[in-house]
Formats: structure tokens, C-alpha cells, sequence
């Protein structure tokens, strides 16, 4: 069964709030958060989600349904309503149930079928989100009648035909904030037709005081995509730095490994002004997200 109402919604009435916090803050999870898979034209594959809650007092019904998504520049989930996106896979699932009432620490099953098409425009990445979400009265002094609506996802990423990933570091560049924290920032781009995950180490050495190391985990850059990544810098940085960045794709379906190591990146930084970044989160599937 497919859902989009929810999505195609411009409004909803009785005062209710606009705007969507994530599910797993009072006690709902998805797993897995994030499911990569290779799918031929006209196969099918079925994919199980396990729906949790681990709330303690109350009873709650959730709503399941489909979303396109994709990230925006600074790495964050951007939802769209099924089926509008040019890299959609909406329209190949079906799912069931399509609501579920759970109980304090009970769990629920929801199956998700996924039938490829024969004929397609492209091979590569296509995209679609499984979301459950509810709606919770606001329990504020005088906000009596609102409500909040509450989403959390599992990101589907389906890799159909011959896919290949090339992602590349194009620039690289410190940011000082306001209240004085450091930050490296990359711009990053991929020109395959398959998503890239990436991980590895940051260095940065100088003429003087110590060298940073600092990791880099679940790092995606979708296809034909281009995104920033900022990550913080807790240390000093040193005099006339020098970056190097070691990276490896774990998801490359171009490789019959699935990884594969990039060259090393080198630059020299330094400090330019720019505008606030929202911080890409580690797991880019961990949170509605």
C-alpha cells in the first residue's frame, strides 16, 4: 500500500504546529536506518523494517508512507512528496501495514516490496524513504490546540544496473566562527551515477604547534551531486597549514570489493569568511534526519 497524503497536505487544521521534530527523541526507531542495494531491471526484492517504541507510559499510532529525498548543500534530508524527483523509486513499492498502533515496548514489522522496472531511462541511483510519522498534542502552558507532527525515516538508496561512483574534495578552506571555533570545510562533488560513502582522516600540520588528526565517517555525496561538509576543529590550528585527506568509498558497486581508496587530497588552507553551516550529521540516516 502506498501513502502520500500526508506529503501532498498543504495544510492542516485544528492549529496545529508546522513543522516536524525527529520521532526518536520520544521513543521511536527505525531499523535499519539506511538500506543500500543493487536491483536489476524487473527484479524484486522485499526488505523488512522493524518499527520499535520503548516508551514507557502511552500508547501511539503512527502513519506509514513514501517520500522522495535528497540532501541539500550542507548535507541535511530534504523530503519531497513521492514520485517527483527524477531519481524516484517511489513509484516501484508497495508496503504494508500502513498504520501501526504500538503499545510501550512493543515492536512492528513493516514489509516493504520493491519491483523494479523492465525499461528504464538511466542505470544508477534511484531514491525513496520509508517515513512513519504522528501527531502529538503540545504540552505547553497556553498552547492548548497545537500539535506537533513527528517523522522519522528509513533511507532507501537502490542501485540499478551498471552504477559508479567518482567522488572528489574540490576545495577545501578554515572557517572561524563567532564565538571563535575553527572549522574545516570541504566542498565535495560526485560525477558518477551512484552515491558515495565515504570515510578516512583529516591532517593538518604547520610550521608550528601540533598536528590535527580528526576522522571522517559516513560521509555521502549523492549522484551527480555536489554538497559542503564542515567539521570542527577543537585544536589550535598550526602556522601556515597544510591539509591532507585520506578517503575511501565504501560504496563503489564499480568495484567488485565495493571500496575503493581515493588519492590523497593536498592543499595548503587558509581563513576566508563565509556564512554559517549546519553541520552534516555523522550517519546521514540516523535521525529525520
Amino acid at each position: 500500500m502506498r501513502f502520500t497524503t500526508a506529503l501532498r497536505a498543504g495544510c492542516v487544521v485544528l492549529a496545529m504546529a508546522a513543522m516536524a521534530v525527529p520521532a526518536s527523541s520520544f521513543g521511536i526507531g527505525l531499523l535499519p536506518t539506511t538500506i543500500e542495494m543493487a536491483i536489476l531491471p524487473g527484479e524484486r526484492q522485499r526488505q523488512v523494517i522493524n518499527i520499535g517504541y520503548v516508551h514507557q507510559e502511552d500508547t501511539i499510532s503512527l502513519t506509514l508512507g513514501l517520500a522522495d529525498w535528497e540532501l541539500d548543500e550542507n548535507g541535511q534530508i530534504k523530503l519531497d512528496p513521492p514520485g517527483e524527483t527524477d531519481s524516484s523509486a517511489a513509484n516501484w513499492v508497495r508496503f504494508s501495514p500502513a498504520f501501526v498502533t504500538l503499545n510501550p515496548g512493543e515492536t512492528e514489522q513493516v514489509i516493504v516490496d520493491m519491483s523494479a522496472p523492465i525499461r528504464i531511462d538511466r542505470q544508477g541511483d534511484y531514491r525513496f524513504a520509508l517515513i512513519a510519522s504522528t501527531l502529538l498534542p503540545e504540552e505547553r502552558s497556553g498552547q492548548s490546540g497545537v500539535w506537533k507532527k513527528y517523522q522519522i525515516a528509513s533511507l532507501f538508496y537502490l542501485t540499478m544496473g551498471h552504477g559508479e561512483s567518482k567522488p572528489e574534495i574540490t576545495a577545501a578552506t578554515l572557517t572561524k566562527s563567532e564565538n571563535g571555533e575553527n572549522a574545516l570545510v570541504f566542498q565535495l562533488e560526485n560525477s558518477g551515477n551512484a552515491h558515495s560513502r565515504l570515510r578516512g582522516e583529516i591532517e593538518i600540520s604547520g610550521d608550528s604547534g601540533d598536528t590535527i588528526h580528526a576522522p571522517i565517517n559516513n560521509l555521502v555525496v549523492l549522484h551527480e551531486a555536489s554538497r559542503k561538509y564542515r567539521l570542527p576543529l577543537s585544536e589550535d590550528v598550526p602556522a601556515n597549514p597544510e591539509l591532507r585527506v585520506m578517503l575511501e568509498d565504501i560504496h563503489a558497486p564499480q568495484s567488485s570489493s565495493g571500496t575503493v581508496q581515493l588519492a590523497p587530497y593536498t592543499t595548503a588552507l587558509s581563513f576566508v569568511d563565509s556564512a554559517p553551516l549546519i553541520e552534516a550529521p555523522e550517519n546521514d540516516a540516523s535521525n529525520l534526519d
